[in-house]
């Protein structure tokens, strides 16, 4: 009964650990990037468009079908707007993660307390509070999914050497690529445990360099980052500096003076308290030739490599993997400093058992803490979004201004245009919100966001609007006393957004009606708009077409202002959003009003559609 219980206690304790210390994690609702891909329901009206969706990379140069894709396509369709199913989607997978990492500790270790350990370590390591909260983040637990499955399948192959668990190794690896792109570093993992541990296996792993190698290959041609700097790599003296801020924030729980009775001293002691004991154990053991400490030290630094060239976007969530193999090392030197058979084997036990406190003691709160703050900011953008539903309910067929919108609610979530995946396009901030709102140069332009002046004083005379004050607790209905600040006259933005129904006294009469985002015109259109008010400012077209038109060829697009022909553009990528830049005449500045015609080389009917499409707008704008 006893070993039972045991037994038990070893598959178990760790996933509820897990539960117990991110719990805030599992109530958490959407937040930021995860109003991206909450739309992707949206988008998808055939075959056609969800292949397209499915596979279709971002700009940042990302594809990941499965942990993105399918999990908000999926789930989407299934709960909407209930986060409760993604995140214990995600917890479920975690926990599966977890068993799988003792299990392959206890494998490579020959020890069942070195895997409990591995477990508990990993799921203790703050950095974990990312993952366990932003449903987004679900890419980092599904890869680590793949990987785990992929080495415990390859271990099973070694001990066995049945050529199933080769082939199951190899469906798991090759399933690991549509989750995240680290999972290309699979090979150098088993690739370097053969080498040092069972040089018997290592050209079994030589199939996985190939694969890794086409995989990666195809992504830097099919998905290249188009010019996102955060994501931009770097080859660079920086490096050994990337490097070292990431072994210090394995260690070091994040913001620990402000969670913790803990100061920023007592944190680095721990971290360097933590190096020496594992950096100390790896040359031991290698002293005495097992090569095994050395490989899981390798693979901390293997699962790292992928975003060590990414310097401009160091953060604590990329760890996540690393901290795994980290964790594997400290349950292996954990588990060896209980067992050890030395003169005095009080000390390495002692020792052992206070650097592994102090680390349980200072990350474990900072993780729950961490949790809780992503509930937290949560729960203010779930006040934020579900208030503006209740508000176009109450107010069906109106625009939706919101005053007061601070830095956080306007970059956590309004910049991630969090109203479209309910199907609520009409909402936009009120004249002069960009002077009270940072802006960042990484992000979006705050003055798309904000409606134009004379459309909100023309929206306002005609009850076509309503103004809510967002901040802290629910939404407040403030029609009836709103004033437009003063200056904001002349800061608004010169924009017209194809979207909001208050445009359409601007549009000549050519156009499709509105859609969720966007508007069609057919070969030729028209719109209306201020002049722009000083030399030097430009005219940007944001436009796409569909595939379909470009069965023939490039689109060609030209634009006339005034009568007045600019340069003509091309369309080579369909379904895409691109934006181009027109020089104005300089005759424009300072006008009331200017005319912009817009004419494309050729239109196409899609599918059912019998409209003649020519291209779908979103904005014109001039800045």
């Amino acid at each position: 009964m006893k070993r039972k219980l045991l037994a038990a206690a070893w598959w178990t304790v760790p996933s509820l650990l897990c539960l117990m210390l991110y719990w805030p994690g599992l109530l958490a609702w959407f937040q930021q990037d995860d109003f991206v891909w909450l739309n992707l329901p949206n988008q998808v009206y055939g075959w056609h468009s969800l292949l397209h969706t499915l596979f279709q990379p971002t700009v940042q140069g990302t594809w990941r079908p499965l942990s993105e894709r399918v999990f908000f396509l999926a789930f989407g369709g299934m709960f909407g707007a209930d986060a409760l199913p993604y995140r214990i989607w995600v917890f479920l997978t975690q926990f599966a993660n977890l068993v799988l990492l003792a299990s392959i500790t206890t494998r490579l270790t020959r020890s069942r307390a070195a895997g409990f350990w591995a477990a508990i370590l990993w799921v203790a390591n703050s950095k974990l509070a990312t993952v366990m909260s932003w449903s987004c983040e679900y890419i980092l637990v599904l890869c680590g999914f793949f990987l785990l499955l992929a080495l415990h399948f390859f271990l099973r192959y070694i001990e066995t050497s049945e050529r199933r668990y080769y082939f199951w190794t190899w469906a798991a690896f090759l399933c690991g690529f549509l989750a995240m792109e680290t999972n290309v570093v699979f090979p150098l993992l088993v690739g370097s445990y053969t080498l040092l541990c069972s040089r018997k296996y290592f050209r079994a792993t030589l199939p996985f360099f190939a694969a890794s190698a086409v995989y990666a290959t195809l992504h830097l041609i099919l998905a290249p980052n188009q010019g996102t700097v955060p994501y931009t790599m770097h080859i660079d003296g920086a490096i050994p500096a990337t490097i070292w801020t990431y072994w210090r924030r394995t260690f070091e729980p994040v913001n620990l003076r402000y969670l913790t009775p803990f100061s920023p001293v007592e944190g680095t002691a721990q971290m360097a308290a933590c190096s020496v004991a594992l950096i100390g154990f790896t040359i031991y053991q290698a002293w005495r030739r097992q090569w095994l400490p050395l490989v899981l030290l390798a693979w901390y630094g293997i699962t790292l490599g992928p975003v060590i060239p990414l310097r401009d976007h160091i953060t604590d969530y990329y760890l996540t993997l690393p901290a795994m193999c980290l964790a594997m090392l400290a349950g292996y030197a954990l588990a060896s400093a209980w067992r050890a058979d030395l003169t005095w084997k009080i000390m390495p036990k002692a020792l052992s058992a206070v650097v592994a406190a102090a680390f349980l003691m200072q990350s474990l709160p900072v993780a729950w803490r961490g949790a809780e703050w992503y509930r937290n900011r949560s729960e203010t953008q779930r006040t934020l979004v579900m208030g503006v539903a209740r508000a176009h309910q109450l107010h069906p067929g109106k625009v939706i201004l919101l005053d007061g919108v601070s830095d956080d609610l306007f970059w956590g979530a309004i910049e991630q245009r969090p109203f479209l995946f309910l199907r609520i396009p009409d909402v936009y901030l009120t004249p002069g919100s960009e002077a009270r709102i940072t802006p960042n140069g990484q992000m979006d332009d705050v003055s798309k966001f904000v409606l134009p002046l004379d459309e909100t004083l023309r929206g306002l005379d005609d009850n076509d609007i309503e103004v809510y004050r967002a901040g802290p607790g629910p939404l407040k209905n403030i029609t009836s006393h709103f004033a437009i600040p003063a200056g904001a006259e002349n800061s608004g933005p010169l924009r017209i957004d194809m979207s909001d129904p208050l445009v359409a006294p601007r549009l000549g009469p050519t156009w499709y009606p509105r859609e969720v985002g966007f508007r069609w015109m057919p070969r030729t259109a028209s719109v209306r708009m201020p002049g722009p008010r000083t030399a030097g400012q430009q005219l940007y077209l944001t436009a796409l077409c569909q595939t379909a038109q470009l069965e023939k060829g490039p689109l060609e697009m030209t634009v006339t202002v005034d009568g007045a022909r600019l340069a003509p553009v091309q369309f080579t990528k369909g379904n895409v959003e691109t934006t181009f830049a027109f020089v104005l005449p300089g005759e424009a500045v300072g006008k009331r009003d200017i005319e912009v015609t817009v004419e494309v080389s050729r239109t196409a009917r899609v599918g059912a559609d019998t409209r003649d499409l020519g291209l779908a707008f979103g904005r014109f704008e001039i800045k």
